[in-house]
């Protein structure tokens, strides 16, 4: 009997500007020949995610991050229910991939929001990507929530920073966490935005401290001297994405790597052989 083939899923984690160490884990995947068959994004996740998906290469998407800035992914409302609009994120990516949507990905890919109204954790495997993850990644009180089939959507790294309950629904035998927040900076906040950004990563922190349990392989880049509002340390966090990247791939080949069956079961194997014959 054969072994089914392993089927290999990547989860990223939200984390603002720190989503750029997630191209950093990509390139070093890809420098490995390890490849995703399922994708999971929360928030930031959500968009290196949807690129990933689209079939972009860790190359191409840091080159879409030079010269990136907040201006350029949001701007100032008058709306009470935010103090931004993060329409321009969904621009960015529309003029990157075009008006497409999440089920002709080339991998498949599942974005996970938030339900304000329910507090519920949303998955979202249809419809118009740039939609899904404008809505991952809209940060309460900074971005304004966005409806989506019917529902009010706010940042999934309210519900499930580290999405690993997508991977396990889509069937991945190999889960792969990169968590971008378990060594981030505790730096007094300057303001309203580091005050709200910093909630939720301290919400994330408490809720994703048992990831460990669900993932085969869990990556954390060190990430404590960066600032995770600031594009300018780019580079940096683009390398330790791609050293802690490295580091797993020993790990991940040691998933992949066939079993050695024991005479025990080969005995017992060639057994059945013959009675089914």
């Amino acid at each position: 009997m054969k072994t089914p083939p392993q089927k290999i899923g990547l989860a990223l984690s939200g984390g603002s500007t720190y989503g750029i160490a997630h191209i950093g884990v990509i390139a070093a995947l890809e420098e490995a020949n390890i490849k995703i068959d399922c994708i999971s994004g929360t928030s930031a996740g959500s968009l290196v995610g949807a690129y990933l998906a689209f079939g972009l290469s860790s190359k191409e998407m840091f080159e879409l991050t030079k010269g990136l800035d907040w201006k350029k992914l949001s701007k100032f409302t008058f709306s009470r229910m935010g103090l931004k609009s993060n329409e321009r994120m969904a621009t960015f990516l529309t003029d990157t991939l075009g008006d497409v949507r999440i089920e002709n990905a080339k991998i498949p890919l599942a974005i996970v929001a938030t339900n304000i109204e329910t507090h519920k954790m949303v998955t979202l495997t249809k419809g118009p990507l740039n939609v899904a993850v404008r809505a991952s990644t809209s940060i309460p009180g900074l971005f304004t929530p966005v409806e989506f089939d019917g529902q009010v959507l706010v940042d999934g790294g309210l519900t499930e920073n580290v999405p690993m309950t997508p991977l396990e629904d889509m069937g991945a035998t190999i889960k792969i966490a990169v968590n971008l927040l378990n060594s981030t900076t505790h730096s007094r906040p300057k303001n309203v935005v580091d005050v709200l950004n910093k909630s939720i990563d301290i919400l994330s922190l408490h809720r994703d401290q048992h990831i460990a349990n669900r993932a085969n392989v869990l990556i954390e880049p060190d990430l404590s001297t960066f600032d995770s509002m600031s594009f300018k340390s780019s580079q940096e966090l683009f390398d330790a994405g791609y050293t802690a990247g490295k580091a797993a791939i020993p790990h991940i080949k040691a998933l992949l790597a066939p079993k050695q069956r024991s005479p025990f079961s080969n005995a017992l194997s060639k057994l059945f052989s013959l009675f089914s014959n």
